[in-house]
């Protein structure tokens, strides 16, 4: 049975790794340890799945009482390459969210981590897996479409889900490196996978036009603004019993906000994106995703 220890005490975290592990792979996996800065959320997910998992604020200490085999790294992105690299040294496995990190500086040195030290590196790329996603390469492998010369692939993200990034960290440039880093990764993970191609060049643009300080009725947050009752934007995440327990219990602990606006002067991601890519076999990508499609 391996041991598991979880980085970072996500949203991500709690569904996608703490519940199945508990719940439905007991048998081959325990986990031994919640590492995160923030306590409130480190223990709701300890106390909503198995309330013997000692909870760590220190992660160091974490690593050297539990040993564990592999670490799974759900922390803010900017953080993944500090928790892998870590990781790696203390002599375990690790698996992170994608994306693996936000630059081309940090991704070299997990390359070189886990070059130096052995263990391995595992980027949940999970929208392989998705039935359509699947059958799409089962046809393409199948011939079934013929030689592959040009992917044309356009993401529609709505103003509920494509809002979503700009309340939350992500809306800024040095947490996630933008939704082409963040949210993108899949598609050019998924492009890639489907054709057996390596990308040689790759020229990008984006602006942000629809997010941002685009209007002069706005506050700080949703639960708190004046003008909550009139914007189409407004959430009541403070109303939903699992956001309030997970976010809004927890704010006294790092400040963290669940509900910004999406009209702050601070965010400087992108929500319009366009990208051209050059594969080594010749195959051209034209990629285009929009953070505020009506549908």
């Amino acid at each position: 049975m391996k041991k598991y220890v979880l980085v970072g005490a996500s949203g991500r975290c709690y569904n996608m790794f703490a519940r199945p592990l508990v719940n439905d792979y007991k048998d081959v996996a325990k986990v031994v340890g919640i590492f995160d800065i923030n306590r409130t959320r480190a223990e709701y997910i300890r106390n909503n799945t198995d309330p013997s998992i000692p909870v760590y604020m220190d992660f160091d200490q974490m690593m050297k009482e539990t040993k564990p085999d592999v670490a799974i790294i759900t922390t803010v992105d900017r953080f993944h390459h500090e928790y892998i690299i870590k990781t790696l040294e203390y002599g375990c496995d690790a698996i992170t969210e994608k994306p693996m990190t936000i630059d081309d500086e940090k991704c070299n040195a997990i390359l070189d981590a886990e070059k130096r030290t052995g263990k391995k590196v595992i980027v949940t790329f999970n929208y392989r897996f998705a039935p359509f996603v699947t059958r799409i390469k089962e046809l393409i492998k199948e011939g079934a479409v013929g030689e592959i010369l040009s992917v044309d692939f356009e993401y529609l993200l709505d103003t509920s889900h494509g809002a979503d990034y700009f309340r939350r960290w992500h809306r800024k440039l040095e947490n996630c490196g933008g939704l082409l880093v963040h949210k993108s990764t899949h598609h050019f993970d998924l492009v890639n996978w489907w054709i057996e191609e390596e990308p040689e060049e790759v020229y990008a643009n984006g602006n942000l036009r629809f997010y941002g300080p685009t209007r002069e009725n706005r506050g700080e947050r949703c639960s708190e603004c004046q003008y909550a009752p009139i914007c189409e934007f407004a959430v009541k995440y403070h109303e939903d019993p699992f956001m309030k327990a997970f976010y809004f219990d927890a704010e006294k602990e790092d400040g963290y906000f669940r509900d910004r606006c999406v009209f702050a002067d601070e965010i400087d991601i992108y929500d319009s994106m366009s990208v051209t890519v050059k594969y080594n076999k010749g195959t051209l990508l034209t990629y285009s995703l929009i953070a505020y499609s009506p549908y």
